[in-house]
């Protein structure tokens, strides 16, 4: 029984190496029906299952996997992958958990951890998670964003100061922070490049938290400073834009509205549409508004044709529509989509309406199971498209990629 057992193992085994991973699922099942407490057939099982992406049946490999051997890291590395397929963010961040506890030197473990924990809402692991990940390939642009994204989510600076700095003094450290907290000049590192990634209130927030460690470091006092002030001025500007926009609302309407109708003004007079018929003379009057170039009308109905999906933004006034804001979309139907022509009318800018039609070209593309999402911004809107999720690429801050939960490719070893 043994000898027919390792036979059918080193079949099984053979098939992974050659990567026919249907044939190696079912050989390395009949193994362990014949052998039911080796390691091996469970975790090997798993990466073919993982491959088949048999989700579900590869969690079950891998948990299988680790209960007979709790000390192998790729096995619950990979079980929290199958898990994040399986949207069982509690069960993953478990799994990643020991993953990093058992090697805490892979980068993906780190990230995912991460991940699965922003799903949970747990901020504060997450950021954790994410500044231990930064810290082991600094030159990955994504990380940043997502850090900058929790520390958004977490609360308000004043909040966020306070927790962090009260990190620095507690006794008892958590395990995550131990490293950070001793070496302060990788958190310093990891902020000054937060700061340049548009990320103030994460890099504010580990400020203060080195300098709760060196009170007297001026060259941290001097960078808060200037973090500080230009916080200060992107709020002055935010309320003199918000006071601009009123009373341009107030003059159009020519009453005086209450601050609930207000505020509610342009989401009573806009209607946002997928694929809704366009003609060219409409979408030319658009970009004439905005200062673009005439194009040929011919041509112009040609892109609007060869367009995976495009999005309208009409003003609702008395049954009639007036196109206020376009974008479009070009596909290859499968992975890869760049989003063009994305346009506000200027008397429509500034209250929101950019945001809605991209997220909603975004989400007419994710229907669609399209996930990688670029497009080009010119360096003095970047910011903007920061806050939809769009990363600025290394040395091209023209071209962005939209990744909200970038697919990871399982690793094994063999």
């Amino acid at each position: 029984m043994m000898n027919d057992w390792s036979e059918i193992y080193n079949l099984a085994d053979g098939y992974r190496q050659q990567q026919q991973w249907q044939k190696a699922a079912i050989a390395f099942q009949t193994a362990i029906e014949l052998r039911p407490d080796f390691f091996w057939s469970y975790h090997h099982l798993g990466d073919a299952l993982t491959q088949l992406q048999q989700w579900n049946q590869a969690s079950l490999a891998y948990s299988r996997a680790v209960k007979l051997d709790p000390s192998f890291f790729w096995s619950w590395h990979n079980l929290g992958d199958a898990l994040t397929q399986l949207q069982q963010w509690n069960k993953a961040s478990l799994a990643y958990s020991r993953a990093v506890e058992l090697d805490p030197s892979f980068f993906w473990s780190w990230h995912n951890l991460g991940d699965a924990l922003t799903q949970l809402r747990q901020w504060d692991r997450a950021i954790a998670a994410y500044l231990q990940a930064a810290q082991l390939q600094p030159d990955n642009q994504l990380i940043y964003q997502k850090i900058g994204t929790a520390f958004e989510e977490r609360g308000g600076l004043e909040q966020s100061i306070a927790d962090y700095r009260q990190i620095a003094r507690a006794q008892e450290r958590s395990s995550y922070w131990q490293r950070f907290l001793i070496e302060p000049q990788t958190l310093v590192n990891i902020a000054d490049i937060l700061a340049t990634k548009h990320q103030v209130r994460a890099a504010i927030a580990l400020y203060y938290l080195v300098l709760e460690i060196q009170p007297q470091n001026a060259a941290i006092l001097a960078k808060l400073a200037k973090l500080l002030q230009q916080q200060n001025e992107l709020a002055q500007t935010i309320a003199a834009s918000e006071q601009n926009l009123s009373s341009q609302l107030l003059n159009r309407q020519g009453d005086q509205p209450t601050p609930q109708t207000q505020t509610q003004l342009v989401a009573e007079q806009t209607e946002i549409a997928i694929n809704h018929p366009i003609s060219p003379e409409q979408l030319e009057s658009l970009c004439s508004a905005v200062g673009w170039s005439s194009r040929p009308l011919n041509k112009v109905k040609q892109a609007l044709e060869n367009s995976f999906c495009y999005v309208t933004a009409w003003q609702i006034n008395r049954e009639q529509k007036k196109l206020i804001g376009f974008t479009r979309a070009v596909a290859d139907g499968a992975f890869h989509a760049v989003l063009l022509d994305i346009i506000v009318h200027p008397e429509f800018q500034n209250q929101g309406l950019g945001k809605k039609i991209v997220k909603a070209a975004i989400a007419q593309l994710n229907h669609s199971q399209i996930g990688d999402i670029t497009l080009f911004a010119s360096p003095h809107v970047a910011n903007f498209y920061h806050k939809l999720g769009f990363v600025s690429q290394p040395n091209n801050l023209k071209w962005m990629l939209f990744s909200p939960n970038p697919s990871v490719k399982n690793k094994h070893k063999d």
